[in-house]
């Protein structure tokens, strides 16, 4: 499975080249084709995965396919992808000198995203998220920050490196609590490298999206403010915590960009991960950086049921979902809260890879209230891509722009 450009837990139908109206149930064909890219086992317990993020390879079929995500594990598969043929090798990411003097008296905890990427150059990168805390803030929760890790030691040609040393701040602080800066990947345009993570954009109303923040090397940032790529907008489809909740946030994440035909198209998650309320979406521009305020754009139909309640109103055509059941691509009888999409190419063939939980263990922990994060799955399914010549996302219609990438057995 070979990655073209591709960069890091809407509005486009997957199910057919006729997309259902928002009152039917999506047929079961996409259903159908989605496949586990592991074989997973009780005991002993292996083969879950929480976010399989895909790797940027300079040269392709150089090394066998990959994933790498928030688990501290590798994802490999050689040749063309089958259920269950990706393997895990273990990884390993160690804080060195230059990045410990940096962290001003924080600690690093949790480390929840490994986002590894070769530039054209061949060099390997990698962005890691962590979770940092303070002593100075004893009533602060632990916030995300997104360092850069480099290959531990010199790394084979033929192989992913397996062992890094994180050596640089790139996005967030280490100094005091800050919200998002996480998910963070590399994506190379025209030459230029960018950092794409998640951001807080706005405090009130609480709003998270996708930024992208030019570098001048792999380890610091350029000047200026990252360009906003993907915000939330004003879709009730789109409240973290569900319709009628008091608590209004919303949430955009997990932005995978691919370069098809010219056009940019990101794969990305809105909702709870742990919660029927994560889903997958798309969003299309002509330019990897559109212009100033236009963002990435999402695509809508109406909904004059009122399914995400408010009758009439435009909302985001998801790509997957099992939130709403009288919505478009709903697919709860097969894998619940898909999340953490990105579209990925193998030859002459095309695909959507992500993550979510087999229905009979997406099982609510009366604790939290949420599935087990430790039993997500990773999953792939077939696309299609028919994206007319000449054409561009600025003048396509919603229903033309829904058909640029649908699920169905590659041709």
């Amino acid at each position: 499975m070979r990655i073209l450009a591709l960069t890091t837990a809407a509005g486009l139908s997957l199910i057919t080249a006729c997309s259902p109206t928002p009152t039917e149930s999506a047929p079961a064909g996409p259903a159908q084709l989605i496949q586990p890219m592991t074989q997973v086992t009780a005991q002993p317990r292996q083969g879950y995965y929480s976010d399989p993020y895909p790797l940027h390879i300079a040269k392709p079929g150089t090394v066998p396919q990959t994933f790498s995500g928030t688990t501290s594990e590798l994802l490999s598969c050689g040749g063309t992808p089958t259920a269950g043929c990706f393997k895990a090798t273990p990884m390993t990411v160690a804080a060195g000198p230059a990045l410990t003097a940096q962290l001003a008296g924080s600690t690093l905890k949790a480390r929840i995203n490994n986002n590894i990427f070769q530039d054209d150059s061949g060099a390997w990168q990698m962005a890691v998220t962590y979770y940092v805390s303070n002593p100075r803030f004893p009533g602060a929760k632990a916030w995300t920050a997104v360092v850069h890790a480099r290959p531990a030691g010199a790394p084979a040609a033929t192989a992913v490196p397996t062992d890094w040393v994180a050596d640089a701040l790139v996005a967030g602080d280490f100094t005091k609590p800050t919200k998002a800066n996480y998910d963070g990947k590399y994506f190379e345009d025209a030459g230029k490298l960018y950092l794409v993570y998640s951001e807080r954009l706005t405090d009130k109303p609480a709003r998270d999206g996708i930024v992208a923040q030019a570098m001048t090397t792999a380890a610091i940032p350029g000047p200026g403010k990252p360009a906003v790529l993907l915000a939330p907008g004003d879709f009730p489809s789109e409240l973290f915590f569900g319709l009628n909740q008091p608590n209004t946030f919303k949430l955009i994440e997990t932005g995978n960009i691919t370069k098809v035909d010219g056009k940019y198209v990101m794969a990305y998650s809105t909702g709870a991960y742990d919660d029927p309320s994560y889903k997958i979406g798309l969003a299309w521009s002509d330019t990897f950086l559109p212009a100033a305020g236009a963002g990435y754009r999402k695509i809508t139909m109406p909904d004059p049921t009122g399914v995400w309640g408010d009758p009439g109103r435009p909302e985001v055509r998801y790509l997957l979902q099992t939130q709403e059941s009288k919505w478009p691509n709903y697919i709860a009888k097969t894998v619940v809260a898909p999340g953490v999409p990105a579209v990925v190419q193998d030859s002459d063939h095309w695909y959507l890879t992500f993550a979510g939980y087999l229905p009979a263990e997406a099982k609510v922990d009366p604790k939290t209230g949420h599935y087990p994060p430790s039993s997500r799955r990773p999953y792939f399914a077939p696309v299609s891509v028919h994206i007319p010549p000449h054409a561009t996302v600025a003048h396509t219609s919603e229903a033309d722009l829904a058909n640029w990438i649908t699920i169905s057995a590659a041709s």
